[in-house]
């Protein structure tokens, strides 16, 4: 058997090629590593949690990039004494005012976690900060209140397992109804 390993930005594919020319039997079907990426949005570092799992830096969509952010600002809310998870610091810096993330993706499904916090100051009750937010499209959040779901300083996590990738590209949106959107983290794991 020959080995070939490819690698495509935080992507590690392996393929086992039969080298008899014959069909691959069950045990000889090809090997694809499981994409697991993390993004700290807004962050400029890369930082590593507790469990050891690697969150990214922030970056931009452009040319040649694999996955970005589309528009948005920068909030960083600095040390937070915050409880309710493992990983505090994911939720120091938000992407704010955000109009998508967007993933050149191989076609399969995903599961999507999607890391908020209330940490603004001028952010004091419900209704002040109100968005949907769209994956592929498709609503998954609408009218989303941060501070009506978890009150100020209080990590939200939502989940969305099964999402189809058809086109190779997944589109995480977010839709202003009052204030910008924001939002701290991002998970995407192939299934």
């Amino acid at each position: 058997m020959i080995k070939r390993l490819v690698f495509a930005s935080y992507l590690t594919i392996v393929v086992l090629f039969a080298t008899s020319g014959c069909e691959p039997s069950s045990t000889k079907k090809a090997n694809l590593a499981k994409f697991v990426l993390r993004v700290n949005c807004a962050a400029f570092d890369t930082y590593t949690d507790k469990a050891g799992n690697e969150w990214l830096a922030d970056q931009e969509m452009q040319e040649g990039e694999r996955w970005g952010a589309v528009f948005g600002n920068i909030g960083d809310h600095g040390e937070l004494d915050m409880t309710g998870t493992d990983a505090p610091e994911i939720y120091e810096t938000e992407r704010y005012a955000v109009e998508a993330y967007k993933l050149l993706l191989a076609n399969g499904k995903y599961t999507i976690r999607l890391h908020f916090s209330e940490n603004y100051e001028g952010i004091t009750d419900v209704g002040q900060r109100v968005f949907s937010v769209t994956i592929n499209d498709k609503t998954v959040l609408k009218d989303f209140d941060p501070f009506e779901v978890g009150g100020f300083g209080n990590p939200i996590v939502k989940e969305y397992k099964h999402v189809k990738v058809t086109d190779g590209t997944l589109t995480i949106g977010f839709i202003p109804n009052v204030e910008n959107p924001a939002i701290n983290g991002i998970e995407i794991f192939s299934e």
